[in-house]
C-alpha cells in the first residue's frame, strides 16, 4: 500500500525524458549539420574560384561537349586531331601540317610577295588572316579582271580596225598592181620609142658631125684669111700711129686738150631748196629723170664746181620722188660746209638720159684697213647695177668709165709647184695681164679712168672713211 503512494516513473515521464533526449540530440545534430554546411559552402566557393582560374565558362562548355561526345562516341583527342587536320587542310592543303608548319609556309609566302615585288603593298599580307588575305587577293583579281575585260574589248575594237585597214590595204594593193601594170606597159612603149629615137639621133649626130667637120674646115680657112687680113691692118694701124705722132709733134701746144675727167665732172642737177639745220633738201631731178629711191649724190659748191679729185662738201640720199623734183636726206656733211640752194649734185654712175657703161678691174680696199677686200670689185659692180649703170665685160670705145683699183700682184716664177699652185699662178698672170691691157686700151681710146679714191669721192665718200 505504501509503495503505491510514492511517486513513481510513469510512461509520461519516460516519454518526456525520451523527447528531451531526442530534442537535445536533434539540436546537437542541427548544430553540427549547420556548421558542416557552412564549411561546405566555403569549400564550394574556394573550388569555384579555383575552377574559374583554371577554365573559362566557354571552355567548360566545350569540355562538357567533349565529355558528352566522349561518352557517346569519339574521344576528345580524336576531335581535336580532326579539327587540326581540317584547319591545316584549309590553310595549306596538307592534313599533316602542324601549326608551326602552317606558320612557316605562310611566312615563306609573304616573303615571296616581298621579293617578287609583283603585288602592291605586300606588307598588308604580313598580319592578315586567311580570310583577309583571300579577300585582298580577290579584290586584286577583280581589278585585274576588269582590266583584262577592258583590254579584250579594246583588242576586239583594234582587231576590227586592223581588219578594215587590211581590207583597204588589199584594195590599194590591187589598185597599185593595176597601175604598175599600166606603167610597165607604158614603159615598154617608151623604151621602144627611145630605141627608135636613139637610132634617129645617132643618124642625125653623124650627119651633123659631118657638116661640122666641113664647116670647121671652111672656118679654119676663113680664119687663116682673117688673120692675114688682121696682120695687114695692124701694119696699117702702126703706120697710122706713126703718122699721128708726127702730126701731134707738128701741132704742138696749138692742139686743144680735153679737161681731165670732163664727163665725170658734169653736174647731174642742183639743189632747189635747202634750209640750214633741216635734215632734208630738195633737188631738181624727179621720176621723169630716171631717178630711183636710195640713189646718192655728192654735193658741190656752185661757185667752185666739181674738182678733179671729186671731193664733195656733202652727200645726200633720195628718199621721196615726184615728177620733176625729189626729197633727199642729208647723209653726211664734211667739215664746216653748209648745203645751199643752187649747189651742184653729181653721181658718176647716174645719167638722166641713158645708162652709163662701167668696166671694173683691179683690187680694191674699200674699208681703208690697208688690206685688199676680196669682194671689193663685186661691191662696186653691185653699186653700179643698183644705181642704174651697166657693167661691161670688155673695154670698147662705147665704155663710159673704167673704175680702176690697184694692180694685181705680178706672179713670180719659183721652183717646183703643185698642179693647184700652177693653176693659181696662171690665173694671177691672166688677171695681171688683163689689168695692164685695160689700162693701155683705156688710155688709147680716151676712156676716162676713175681710180678707187676718185670714184669713192665722186660718190660723196671721204678719203678717210671710204666705203663699207
Amino acid at each position: 500500500m505504501a509503495r503505491a503512494q510514492q511517486p513513481g516513473i510513469n510512461a509520461v515521464t519516460i516519454w518526456m525524458i525520451v523527447f528531451a533526449v531526442l530534442w537535445l540530440t536533434a539540436t546537437v545534430f542541427l548544430v553540427v549539420l549547420y556548421t558542416g554546411q557552412e564549411d561546405l559552402k566555403r569549400n564550394l566557393a574556394t573550388a569555384q574560384s579555383a575552377k574559374n582560374r583554371a577554365v573559362s565558362d566557354a571552355e567548360e562548355r566545350s569540355l562538357e561537349l567533349v565529355k558528352q561526345a566522349s561518352e557517346r562516341g569519339p574521344t576528345m583527342v580524336g576531335l581535336l586531331e580532326t579539327a587540326r587536320a581540317d584547319t591545316a587542310t584549309l590553310a595549306t592543303g596538307e592534313q599533316t601540317d602542324g601549326p608551326s608548319a602552317v606558320r612557316d609556309k605562310r611566312n615563306a609566302f609573304v616573303e615571296q610577295l616581298r621579293t617578287d615585288a609583283l603585288v602592291e603593298r605586300p606588307g598588308q599580307f604580313a598580319d592578315a588572316s586567311l580570310l583577309d588575305a583571300l579577300q585582298l587577293l580577290y579584290g586584286a583579281y577583280r581589278t585585274q579582271n576588269a582590266l583584262r575585260t577592258d583590254t579584250e574589248t579594246r583588242a576586239t575594237a583594234l582587231e576590227a580596225r586592223v581588219t578594215e585597214l587590211t581590207r583597204r590595204n588589199d584594195a590599194q594593193k590591187q589598185q597599185l598592181d593595176e597601175d604598175a601594170a599600166q606603167i610597165k606597159s607604158r614603159l615598154t612603149e617608151l623604151e621602144a620609142e627611145w630605141t627608135a629615137y636613139r637610132s634617129n639621133r645617132n643618124e642625125e649626130v653623124n650627119r651633123l658631125q659631118g657638116e661640122f667637120e666641113n664647116r670647121s674646115a671652111q672656118a679654119d680657112s676663113e680664119l687663116t684669111r682673117e688673120r692675114q687680113r688682121r696682120a695687114g691692118l695692124e701694119e696699117q694701124y702702126t703706120d697710122l700711129q706713126a703718122r699721128f705722132g708726127q702730126l701731134q709733134e707738128k701741132l704742138g701746144l696749138s692742139q686743144m686738150k680735153p679737161e681731165p675727167l670732163s664727163t665725170a665732172r658734169i653736174a647731174d642737177g642742183r639743189i632747189l631748196m635747202a634750209v640750214p639745220g633741216d635734215p632734208v633738201v630738195y633737188i631738181d631731178r624727179g621720176r621723169k629723170d630716171r631717178l630711183t629711191l636710195g640713189l646718192e649724190f655728192a654735193v658741190y659748191s656752185a661757185k667752185s664746181g666739181i674738182p678733179e679729185d671729186g671731193r664733195a662738201k656733202a652727200r645726200v640720199e633720195v628718199v621721196s620722188i615726184a615728177d620733176a623734183s625729189a626729197e633727199c636726206r642729208i647723209v653726211e656733211v664734211f667739215g664746216n660746209e653748209v648745203i645751199l640752194e643752187d649747189d651742184l649734185i653729181a653721181n658718176p654712175i647716174y645719167d638722166p638720159n641713158r645708162p652709163l657703161s662701167f668696166l671694173v678691174v683691179g683690187d680694191f680696199d674699200l674699208d681703208r684697213d690697208g688690206r685688199i677686200d676680196p669682194s671689193g670689185a663685186q661691191k662696186i659692180e653691185a653699186l653700179v647695177a643698183d644705181w642704174g649703170g651697166t657693167l661691161a665685160t670688155e673695154l670698147t670705145a662705147l665704155t663710159d668709165f673704167v673704175v680702176l683699183g690697184a694692180a694685181p700682184p705680178q706672179p713670180r716664177a719659183v721652183g717646183d709647184l703643185t698642179p693647184e699652185q700652177q693653176q693659181a699662178g696662171a690665173r694671177a698672170r691672166d688677171r695681171y695681164q688683163r689689168y695692164q691691157s685695160v689700162v693701155s686700151a683705156a688710155n688709147s681710146l680716151g676712156v676716162p679712168i676713175l681710180t678707187q679714191d676718185v670714184f669713192i669721192q665722186f660718190l660723196g665718200y671721204t678719203r678717210q672713211r671710204g666705203m663699207k
